[in-house]
């Protein structure tokens, strides 16, 4: 707070790079702190439709003020593409580095009889703007090669 009130905080660096994802909770929480009120985070589609939409709600975040940069690259994957396009697509941040990895799907291990066990994707994730990224990633706002130490 006191590099704030001083004006020391130019920008504020979230380094999602070789971050595999997590759990969604995670991401839609972390991208609360960042945006603005009545923001989407992301939508949830299941082989009927739309299950449901994440949102900032009513309150605003507590950093949506400091420009935001979001460095990914293509090891970034799940929960943290869905935090990184919420960002990006919502105005808040530019992401910067190589495209991210493309895992945009809900899956479930089902246990088979000889101990192995099978991934069966149950749902998708929707960007803000609606986009699927499942094999595809999320393009960078600037390419860099950024190697993670």
């Amino acid at each position: 707070e006191k590099i704030r009130k001083e004006g020391y905080l130019d920008y504020l660096i979230l380094d999602l790079r070789g971050n595999a994802g997590g759990l969604l909770p995670a991401g839609v929480e972390t991208a609360k702190i960042f945006l603005p009120a009545n923001k989407n985070i992301v939508f949830i589609i299941g082989k009927t439709g739309l299950l449901s939409t994440q949102n900032t709600g009513l309150e605003e975040g507590d950093e949506t003020k400091v420009p935001l940069l979001v460095f990914v690259d293509n090891a970034t994957a799940s929960a943290s593409e869905v935090l990184a396009a919420a960002l990006k697509e919502n105005g808040r941040a530019k992401l910067l580095g190589e495209k991210t990895f493309g895992k945009g799907v809900i899956q479930t291990i089902e246990p088979l009889s000889d101990g192995a066990g099978v991934a069966v994707t149950i749902a998708r994730y929707e960007t803000p703007k609606r986009n699927n990224i499942n094999g595809k990633g999320i393009d960078v706002d600037l390419t860099i090669s950024c190697k993670s130490e």
